[in-house]
């Protein structure tokens, strides 16, 4: 007699392969839990300011996580469904292209891409000359410049994050345009993660994690944040490793020549690629991560204000600080604590992927600055197996932008430490629940 199969658990690290199914979810149920999505999704998109109805904002972006959920609950169950990257990619799409018009209000970061892609188009230098330089007054509008983030200070951004800004900027110096540059990569990444699924002989399905994501819709399509231009390649140079592994330097370089995130896997592919890839990688980041950092040593570098000061939404960083006594002792602590993990994936011998995972993971909880669009890159990952706590954090990171009203500062918010407790608090509750569970069921061995 064939045993009962067990019900689907998201566990941290868990395996993304499907076991054969012989019960599959009728194509209805899988079209409803989509269309609840984008419908939400497009209910969010017609709200003219998230940041000035922050409470209907967060209850629209839960109704949008139940849909969301709900689907992932399902994919062992999806298993014997047809077309499943057709289906992930349409829902995908269609709730980027429901968000793409929004205007941001609850980030600021976009109009800053614009601005400085017309600095870089129009032949400036944005890592030496600030929003506020008089000599760029001919480049101020009525609509980006006044919303510029951190005037005084000059661009943080890689140089390929600048060479894109500007192209888009020559094409259209709108946010409208630099949002449809930031979707078409991050389209482009949910190709790359169902290639990446089919090359593993995985199912397509929890390619969901990461293009069903709430979170994911709302940080890149509706405030336009930039990082699936970087991720983008992070996933390709992780795919390419075994196969590829000149394209997978290639790839790897050019996303830390757009954000400095990726550098995370560098450990873990030098130790597979062979000689020519590993020359071929450390040689353009020597170049560029070495005019990236001789170009932003001035005294307004807006690098230097935010690796030497900036926090938000840290939990464990405020508990660095206080036992170090101090930020800078405590960022030491805290990339310490990032080798440790990137040494421990490295003597176990897991695979790149595996091991960047535990990197990024790692990287997020200790970092002094976790916005909520920074969970993109853990997200991006959980295809691999997703992981049921680290995917309520990215419902609960929502908190961050304030609590269910518009916070009375009316600028810069930082969620109280006893709040950041529930944000943190509630996903690593399930983490433990979900680790006493998985030891319990084991000690009690299979059942008959």
């Amino acid at each position: 007699m064939e045993p009962p199969r067990p019900p689907l658990r998201l566990v941290p690290g868990g395996s993304a392969a499907a076991s054969p199914i012989t019960v599959a979810t009728p194509p209805f149920e899988l079209a409803a839990l989509g269309t609840g999505l984008v419908l939400t999704t497009a209910m969010l998109a017609r709200r003219p300011a998230w940041a000035a109805e922050l409470g209907t904002f967060q209850a629209l972006f839960a109704v949008a996580f139940v849909f969301y959920a709900v689907a992932l609950l399902r994919i062992r169950r999806l298993a014997m469904l047809p077309n499943a990257p057709a289906v992930v990619l349409i829902v995908a799409f269609a709730a980027r292209i429901a968000l793409l018009p929004v205007a941001p209000t609850l980030s600021d970061d976009v109009y800053r891409y614009v601005w400085e892609g017309k600095v870089a188009a129009h032949g400036s230098d944005p890592y030496r000359q600030t929003p506020a330089d008089p000599a760029l007054a001919p480049l101020r509008d009525r609509v980006v410049h006044p919303r510029l983030n951190h005037p005084q200070l000059a661009t943080i951004y890689p140089p390929l994050s600048i060479a894109g800004f500007a192209l888009v900027a020559w094409l259209s110096p709108t946010v409208w345009a630099m949002k449809l540059w930031v979707v078409l990569h991050d389209l482009a990444l949910i190709v790359a993660l169902l290639m990446w699924a089919r090359a593993r002989g995985a199912s397509a399905w929890p390619v969901m994690a990461y293009a069903w994501n709430p979170l994911v819709l709302i940080e890149y399509a509706g405030n336009g944040h930039n990082d699936p231009t970087a991720l983008l390649w992070l996933v390709l140079a992780l795919m390419w490793a075994e196969r590829r592994p000149l394209l997978s330097a290639g790839a790897l370089s050019a996303g830390a020549l757009v954000k400095l995130v990726p550098l995370l896997a560098l450990p873990f592919l030098l130790r597979r690629w062979p000689w020519r890839a590993r020359v071929l990688c450390l040689g353009l980041l020597a170049a560029g991560l070495g005019w990236f950092w001789i170009a932003t040593r001035g005294a307004d570098s807006g690098l230097t204000a935010y690796w030497r000061a900036w926090r938000n939404n840290e939990l464990v960083f405020h508990y660095l600080v206080h036992w170090t006594g101090g930020f800078a002792a405590a960022r030491t602590l805290a990339l310490a604590l990032v080798a440790i993990a990137i040494a421990f994936a490295l003597v176990r011998r897991w695979s790149a992927a595996n091991g960047t995972r535990l990197a990024l993971r790692t990287s997020l909880l200790v970092s002094p600055v976790v916005h909520p669009w920074y969970l993109g890159w853990a997200l991006a990952l959980e295809p691999l197996g997703p992981s049921a706590p680290w995917l309520l954090l990215s419902l609960t990171a929502v908190l961050s932008y304030g609590l269910l009203a518009p916070p009375l500062e009316g600028g810069r918010f930082h969620l109280p430490l006893a709040w950041r407790w529930v944000e943190y608090g509630v996903p690593m509750a399930l983490a433990v629940t979900l680790g006493w569970k998985h030891r319990h069921d084991r000690s009690r061995g299979p059942s008959l």
